[in-house]
């Protein structure tokens, strides 16, 4: 079942909860203050089922001016927006601020939901619904659906979830090919379990076993379970609002704000480089050491604004900044946060990041604005390396980065070439790869055969498919194909009908190199008759292991409970190829004659060798392949 997540906004009192009760029959004011306010102060949670085999989990977000800051924590990672609407007030002052928010933020999906339509004549419906289209038509929102519900009598909600169910179909998917990431909105303790931390995955996937850094602390922590929409799971994707049980770290060593992130390499900072967009209506620019609310993820940090080759941003105008913050944070370049006055507090801009660890620059150096121009808009390398982390496909080819870019195939193949001699990409065949992600990747494979060697240390490998299954987001069977061979040449993997790491070789204890002294006797002694691996093995676990372990070397299982010295069977083999060469064909009664076993055991071997391509079957004989 997919997963998508869905935010509401909207102003205080506007029916947001009670909507989300009616869609989930969840009740997402939860604590005794919310019911006795009737507001929302919190995020809330809850989740159902839509109708083409999805499911949807909604973030219940507040919109009462003083618990913005929550609201804001609650937007990281949604895939689509019911912006909640009362048809007796209209667009109110927090409507307008979230619409601003979510501008700013980059979201594109929406659904404008009209609320307690049953409380108004059908005139101010239609007026109301009139004027929000009117206030939209210049925003993200001007293409959005305007569905009429009311939560209390059900009015319209069918309607709404086929619409949710119809935009959940076209959603732009987020990408599962980079490290994971998570910006932690909830932490709590649960008797039995420990520390539990709730956010969406934003990037990548985790698995139940995965260690992951938490920042800014920097600290380790390792995951016990995994709840995707409250559904136990052993693997989570990019895009699903997720619960961690995590072990190695303690509920007073994780807070809201918080990101998990599954790579080295993520730094703590002071300091933001970022490109701010300030809203037209905004009151005040930003000058020079204004003291002002940076909101990125779930986290919120003071800090103080150093306008860059200018002493004031104004209203509607943009520019650079350098944000020295008062607390640590963390960020990665492309990510967009919010800033908001400290005093009143109100949305004012919204900021681009270009460099999460800079030095303190001077404010009017030509050559840092060029630079910061350079990282805004990207020199064409940047643009590509950019292009391919970004995509979702795992291998891009040269005719999709030429139609990125605009540019000619020669342009492309020399930015191109660039990139893979700073070994910023990787080249498979006629397709590249980011190196961040290809060293991920890479990565998670080496740990996927290092856990198999270890659990299972007689067997060649882990079977090709059981890999492949680990790495569902590569939707394509060519490109993890691409992927191993890459593997393969880089000397990370074996390949073959087993999947290995390159130095993996499997080593027999006194006890196993007897054991397998003796199977190989037997073997021998029964020459062209297989035997059965029960009659070898006695029921002993760790001895159908060494068959498995010795499978292509010296014996050849010939069949799930079957196997057959591996020197016999190459004999038999010439036989049949000399016999079939001399006479054309060959029946399966000239086959047993020639080894002198039985039917059923001359049948067995038969049917492998039509496996292995060495025969082929033609009504009761046997022709080469």
């Amino acid at each position: 079942m997919e997963n998508i997540v869905i935010g509401t906004a909207g102003h205080v009192d506007h029916g947001k909860s009670t909507l989300i009760k009616a869609l989930t029959g969840i009740e997402t004011d939860t604590t005794t203050e919310e019911k006795e306010r009737g507001m929302s102060i919190n995020i809330g949670f809850a989740y159902f089922d839509l109708p083409g085999n999805r499911r949807a989990g909604i973030v219940d977000v507040p919109g009462h001016e003083k618990f913005i800051k929550n609201m804001m924590a609650g937007l990281a990672g949604l895939n689509l927006i019911l912006l909640v609407i009362d048809v007796n007030e209209g667009i109110m002052p927090q409507t307008r601020e979230h619409i601003d928010i979510l501008q700013l933020l980059g979201v594109k999906d929406y659904i404008v939901v009209l609320s307690k339509i049953g409380t108004a004549d059908e005139e101010l419906i239609e007026l109301v619904a009139d004027d929000i289209t009117q206030q939209f038509k210049s925003t993200h929102l001007a293409d959005a659906p305007l569905i009429k519900v009311d939560a209390i009598d059900g009015t319209g909600i069918e309607e709404l979830k086929a619409k949710i169910d119809e935009k959940s179909g076209v959603i732009e998917q987020k990408n599962t090919l980079l490290p994971a990431r998570m910006h932690v909105d909830r932490v709590f303790t649960m008797k039995g379990f420990g520390t539990v931390v709730t956010g969406t995955l934003i990037e990548g996937k985790i698995n139940v076993g995965d260690e992951l850094g938490v920042y800014p602390s920097g600290i380790r922590a390792k995951i016990r379970g995994i709840q995707v929409h409250s559904n136990k799971a052993e693997t989570a994707f990019a895009g699903q609002r997720v619960a961690l049980n995590l072990s190695n770290v303690s509920v007073n060593e994780i807070a809201r704000g918080d990101t998990l992130f599954a790579a080295n390499g993520m730094q703590p900072s002071w300091m933001f480089d970022v490109k701010v967009k300030v809203l037209p209506h905004a009151k005040d620019g930003i000058g020079l050491w204004d003291r002002l609310r940076i909101h990125i993820g779930t986290r919120e940090v003071l800090c103080r604004a150093v306008p860059l080759g200018v002493d004031q941003i104004s209203a509607g105008e943009e520019g650079f900044l350098q944000l020295r913050l008062e607390e640590q944070a963390v960020a990665i370049q492309g990510d967009k946060c919010i800033l908001r006055q400290y005093s009143p507090m109100h949305t004012i801009a919204g900021a681009v990041m270009l460099d999460a660890n800079p030095a303190k620059h001077k404010r009017f150096n030509e050559e840092l604005l060029t630079g910061l121009a350079i990282k805004e808009s990207g020199k064409p390398e940047d643009l590509i390396l950019d292009f391919l982390l970004k995509s979702s496909q795992l291998f891009t080819t040269l005719a999709d980065i030429t139609a990125y870019m605009g540019h000619t195939k020669e342009e492309c193949e020399t930015w191109i070439q660039a990139l893979l001699q700073a070994n910023q990409i990787v080249q498979t065949q006629t397709a590249y790869l980011h190196a961040g992600k290809y060293d991920h990747l890479k990565q998670e494979t080496i740990n996927y055969l290092d856990r198999y060697h270890k659990d299972y240390r007689l067997r060649p490998g882990m079977p090709k498919e059981e890999l492949r299954s680990k790495f569902p987001q590569i939707a394509k069977g060519k490109a993890f194909d691409l992927l191993l061979a890459k593997f393969e040449a880089d000397n990370v993997i074996k390949t073959g009908d087993f999947i290995s790491l390159a130095d993996f070789e499997i080593k027999y204890n006194p006890h196993q190199l007897k054991d397998k002294a003796t199977i190989e006797q037997q073997l021998k002694a029964s020459r062209f008759t297989p035997l059965a691996i029960e009659s070898l093995t006695h029921g002993k676990q760790e001895l159908r292991e060494l068959i498995e372990s010795l499978n292509g070397h010296s014996l050849i299982r010939l069949d799930d409970d079957t196997v057959m010295d591996q020197a016999h069977y190459e004999q038999a083999v010439v036989k049949v190829k000399d016999f079939i060469k001399t006479n054309n064909s060959m029946t399966l009664a000239d086959f047993r004659d020639m080894l002198s076993s039985s039917r059923k055991f001359s049948m067995i071997i038969l049917e492998y060798m039509d496996k292995e391509k060495i025969t082929r079957r033609v009504d009761n004989t046997r022709v080469l392949y």
